[in-house]
């Protein structure tokens, strides 16, 4: 009984040795894989950015990775009333905003109508002493008047005007803004401007701006509202994956990517639905043949995959195979040895 149970000792060493290598090659051939990738450490890069001074970066990072100590010290330090009040009506009377609130605040007097007035006023005032014009100011004030009926209309139009100003309007979506209001589309202008207002209703006026950027056409601002509806802090997706993040619909892939930071959600735009090592059919064979909970053997595959380096496996397997084989022999007779 004893040999017995040594043999079936040895061999599981064997084994696991085997199967530690064969698992590191099949993460080799078939990787990468986002639960490879270490967390990104959004706590301390939220502290970090509250130190320099970047308090919108901070909150935005704080509120992606659940942080409410650095969240709160962020937020304590941006909402200071006499700011925060000097900031929005600097928005209001120049339609301008260098933060969150001077861009809300900018927002809202253009959902109003005020602000598409004094606009218009400007751009022709301007035109009238020959300075320089923005003709796609002067085109969304004139739609903005021209379509004043839904929220979502009256949001888009102040949302392009505020991303105008700040430079996150692209050129081919501006001039085919200035296209449409020239050609009198309102149909298609206003499927436009309601997509913008959307983006805006979900994340708020000052990230939406920042959205914008990221569309070029009507295709990709429609693709962008899609994306915001669907994920949670898409501003950092956009950031940190590009355009190619807007393909990610699958929530749980976009939410186990975000958790890795960049590189996850690079990964997973790159690699899509491939890139989890709970999708992948061995491992869900592997966990059910085993009669054990999937989610600890793809923890275990991760481990192995993100810290143990192929001089470590070999260490580990010939160390593993030495002793098996050792145990395995343990008690043999003389004489069958001589046999042998």
């Amino acid at each position: 009984m004893r040999r017995f149970l040594r043999r079936v000792i040895g061999s599981a060493l064997i084994v696991i040795a085997l199967a530690l290598v064969g698992a590191k090659a099949w993460i080799a051939l078939e990787g990468p894989y986002i639960e490879a990738l270490p967390p990104y450490p959004y706590c301390a890069e939220a502290e970090r950015a509250t130190r320099a001074g970047e308090l919108t970066v901070a909150m935005e990072l704080a509120e992606a990775g659940g942080c409410a100590d650095e969240l709160a010290n962020a937020r304590q330090g941006f909402d200071r009333l006499g700011a925060r009040l000097g900031r929005c009506l600097s928005g209001v009377w120049t339609g301008v905003g260098d933060d969150a609130y001077g861009i809300t605040c900018a927002v809202a007097s253009d959902v109003v109508v005020f602000g598409d007035v004094r606009d218009l006023t400007r751009q022709g005032v301007a035109w009238l002493r020959g300075e320089e014009t923005d003709e796609v100011l002067a085109a969304l004030s004139a739609a903005g008047i021209a379509l004043t009926f839904t929220p979502q209309v009256d949001a888009g139009v102040a949302l392009l005007k505020a991303a105008r100003r700040v430079g996150s309007l692209g050129e081919r979506l501006a001039k085919s803004v200035v296209r449409l209001v020239r050609q009198r589309a309102w149909k298609p202008l206003g499927g436009m401007l309601t997509d913008a207002g959307r983006i805006s209703l979900k994340v708020g006026p000052a990230r939406a701006t920042k959205v914008l950027a990221y569309a070029d056409d009507a295709d990709e601002l429609a693709s962008l509202v899609r994306y915001v509806d669907e994920v949670r802090s898409p501003l950092l997706g956009l950031k940190w994956g590009g355009k190619s993040a807007t393909r990610l619909a699958d929530a749980e892939l976009y939410s186990k990517a975000l958790v890795r930071g960049a590189p996850g959600l690079r990964l997973a735009a790159r690699r899509g639905g491939k890139a989890l090592l709970a999708r992948q059919p061995l491992l869900v064979f592997a966990a059910k043949s085993l009669w054990k909970n999937p989610e600890a053997l793809t923890a275990l595959v991760a481990f192995i995959a993100r810290r143990a380096t192929w001089p470590w496996i070999g260490l580990a397997a010939g160390l593993l195979i030495v002793t098996g084989g050792a145990i395995f022999g343990v008690g043999r007779r003389p004489g069958a040895l001589a046999a042998a």
